[in-house]
């Protein structure tokens, strides 16, 4: 399946047919009357929609702050790593995710999978969960520190994270996740300091489940970011730390400044630090580590 921005005028005007997004397909095709469709290319003379970017910026709230309503978010490379986090367990949860705009109009199903490297005794075992929910068009879905994986073990290096977000608009499908929803990791994926033979069965299941989704016809992958948060002092690479990261879907991360945001705990969101903004206009999920007790 190609992304987005692989695209040329043609294919994403027989995409978005496919997908009912017959607006999205009217402009493109209105903003290159005189061209050769096959070689105009993506963003098709016309701005991206929010879900059309493939970049991302990732910011990071830490969990030591306290004594502020508002909390400085930080870029996610600039921060230290938390050595004591190595070989340890780590709880990840998944505490907002943010449709600002997504395909097509109204309630959207969304299928959300996050990927993560399990690092222990030596081994590493591939991790998979996933979960569905309904979000209303520029709205979050109705979670609050959702369990994701609760003693995840770090290893000496890095973790290792990747997330999929579809939109779900084929109608046989959006049942099929109704059902899914009182699956067997709806709570989270607890992990121990052994070897689970389980794990790899159900991390099958959520792979297998999201390719067949990813697949089918009106449904369409938003994003795929793929994470590694470090060890030690690299300035390229994010650093792993006990906190919030939050990872924005954007055009330009380079040009993000994230001094010109915070997070107000009052109201629980993330606002502009010159008040015009009470939200992040774009595509977001936020998840936050912890040490697992």
């Amino acid at each position: 399946m190609k992304k987005f921005n692989e695209l040329n005028a043609l294919e994403a005007v027989t995409l978005y047919k496919t997908l009912d997004l017959t607006l999205e397909a009217e402009t493109i095709l209105n903003n290159n009357q005189d061209a050769d469709l096959e070689t105009v290319s993506w963003p098709w003379n016309r701005p991206p929609r929010a879900w059309e970017h493939t970049s991302y910026a990732y910011g990071f709230i830490s969990e030591s702050i306290s004594g502020s309503d508002n909390l400085p978010i930080l870029e996610a490379k600039n921060i230290e790593a938390d050595n004591r986090l190595k070989n340890n367990q780590i709880t990840v949860s998944l505490d907002f995710l943010r449709a600002y705009d997504y395909p097509g109009n109204g309630k959207h199903r969304v299928l959300f999978k996050f990927n993560a490297l399990n690092h222990l005794n030596g081994n590493v075992q591939n991790l998979s969960f996933n979960q569905t929910f309904a979000i209303q068009e520029g709205q979050r879905a109705p979670i609050s520190g959702y369990p994701l994986f609760i003693g995840l073990n770090t290893g000496q290096e890095l973790v290792q994270f990747d997330v999929e977000i579809v939109n779900v608009s084929n109608d046989n499908d959006d049942k099929f996740l109704e059902t899914m929803e009182s699956g067997v990791v709806k709570n989270g994926m607890t992990l121990l300091n052994s070897v689970n033979p389980i794990i790899p069965i159900i991390t099958e299941y959520a792979t297998g489940i999201t390719k067949m989704i990813a697949s089918r016809n009106k449904n369409r992958e938003i994003t795929a970011p793929k994470m590694g948060l470090y060890f030690g002092n690299t300035p390229t690479r994010m650093k792993l730390s006990k906190g919030v990261y939050i990872a924005i879907q954007m055009s330009n991360p380079d040009q993000f400044d994230w001094s010109k945001w915070n997070y107000n705990r009052s109201y629980g969101t993330i606002r502009s630090t010159d008040g015009q903004n009470t939200d992040i206009p774009h595509n977001y999920f936020v998840f936050s580590i912890s040490k697992t007790n």
